[in-house]
């Protein structure tokens, strides 16, 4: 429940972090997009503005408004006082006139080259001529009527662009962001007129121009979540660590207390069962009690003896040469001792003297534990423990070779784990440390070991030294 909690929490904190990260980018967009080119458009507004100082739209262009608007105005005025259908009708017949005339004689391609090259822009460089209205005024007291409105909905020019009737360009996106102006020049034929008109240029390819300007925007977002994304795991392995380390500790303590337990209590009854007249009197089973509350004692002594080795390994190893074949025929020669009849320990030594850098007592708790494992996980009716020393690829090898239960492949990487028992082992007494100190004592030596094991055949260690 709680490492799903803490996914959980971690889960919506990184989409939080995403969403404003996204927003953050977003924003930094907009201002980059509404920035972009800020120099070639006012640039541009400037060029236009004197390509037609005292004209529309482009060069000319204020005579062909004049003539086609001069000659049509007393029809749309009257139209006006009579119908609003008729002139509605009428107005879009001269809107279509006149932008069907402005776009046949249309220079602005020529105007905006010259522009283009005179001042070194960008030859990719595409403009839109839009028109946005027109409007007349036959009378101060009705006000300004509009002939032409690209926002009204009756406006059915197939022209259309997003911000008025297409004059002349190639631009595909007009928006506000690549609007280089928007003029509205006034002048008075019979009655007052105004027009609106618009000049969109822009790169091709805008949105990909201005993501490349954002690219240490986007690296530095990049890097803030991958070290966001970083520290979360890198926190949630520890915990899980922290985790399952509390949980070996606790089944370790469950287990000391049990271990601990069971010697104490037998010992207590024993001595109880010896303080009563009658057993006393009974040498036989005096002697069988004897026998039980040193089995236990010793018992006791070899759990006390494992828990305090450990203290002892950390300290600095006395390394000293010695004979690799007569330093294990030793120790085999005494564990042979505590065997029972039915177990039998086998070494077969090196060819030649070997010569190696070896601490006694941390090879020896190396030895007996790996020995103490052999047995203690072996359910054969004859158990037998082959030990040997060969040579591989320049390094000799110390293999010890049982017929036990084997090691199941999902927990053989953690049996030099400290404290830790598999789920097989719960029926056998023990504290979990054995093949932690046979780990600890590669470290110390600077050797290395394999594991080769199968299930109901037995384990062979192997110490490459």
């Amino acid at each position: 429940m709680t490492s799903r909690l803490y996914k959980s929490i971690v889960l919506v904190s990184f989409l939080i972090l995403i969403v404003v990260q996204a927003r953050l980018i977003y924003n930094t967009y907009t201002l980059r997009d509404r920035d972009f080119n800020l120099k070639e458009k006012t640039l541009l507004n400037d060029e236009y503005g004197r390509s037609i100082p005292a004209d529309k739209v482009y060069p000319g262009g204020g005579k062909i408004i004049d003539s086609i608007l001069s000659r049509n105005m007393p029809n749309l005025r009257a139209a006006y006082l009579k119908d609003k259908k008729t002139f509605d009708q009428l107005a879009m017949r001269v809107s279509d006139t006149l932008f069907n005339v402005l776009r046949m004689k249309s220079n602005m391609d020529s105007v905006f080259k010259s522009i283009v090259i005179r001042n070194s822009l960008d030859t990719n460089m595409r403009y839109l001529l839009t028109f946005q209205s027109i409007e007349i005024n036959f009378d101060n007291r009705i006000g300004d009527i509009f002939i032409f409105d690209s926002k009204k909905a009756f406006f059915k020019e197939k022209n259309k662009a997003n911000y008025g009737a297409i004059i002349d360009g190639e631009l595909a996106n007009p928006t506000p962001q690549n609007r280089v102006t928007n003029l509205s020049v006034s002048d008075k034929l019979k009655y007052d007129y105004r027009v609106t008109f618009s000049l969109f240029a822009d790169h091709p390819y805008r949105m990909l121009r201005v993501a490349y300007q954002m690219l240490p925007t986007f690296s530095l977002v990049a890097i803030c979540i991958l070290i966001t994304v970083g520290i979360n795991y890198y926190t949630y392995i520890n915990w899980m660590r922290q985790k399952k380390e509390a949980e070996i500790k606790s089944d370790f303590l469950n287990s000391i207390k049990h271990e601990f337990n069971t010697p104490i209590t037998t010992i207590l009854v024993a001595s109880k069962s010896l303080d009563d007249d009658v057993v006393l009197n009974d040498r036989p089973r005096v002697k069988a009690l004897v026998h039980i509350v040193e089995r236990q004692a010793r018992r006791l002594e070899s759990h006390i003896n494992q828990m305090l080795e450990l203290s002892v390994l950390k300290k600095k190893a006395n390394l000293v040469e010695t004979d690799l074949n007569y330093s294990v025929m030793v120790l085999i020669n005494d564990y042979k001792v505590k065997l029972s009849p039915s177990d039998r320990i086998t070494f077969d030594p090196y060819s030649a003297e070997i010569l190696v850098r070896i601490d006694s007592f941390v090879f020896t708790t190396m030895l007996n534990n790996m020995f103490d494992n052999a047995f203690k996980y072996n359910h054969s009716a004859h158990k037998h423990v082959e030990v040997f020393i060969d040579e591989q690829q320049g390094n000799y090898v110390l293999h010890v070779a049982d017929n036990g239960t084997g090691i199941e492949d999902d927990v053989k990487e953690k049996i030099f784990d400290k404290f830790f028992r598999s789920n097989q082992d719960s029926t056998i007494p023990g504290l979990g440390l054995g093949l932690y100190y046979v780990k600890e004592c590669l470290d110390i030596h600077g050797w290395r070991m394999d594991v080769k094991t199968k299930i109901g055949e037995g384990t062979e260690f192997m110490v490459y030294i």
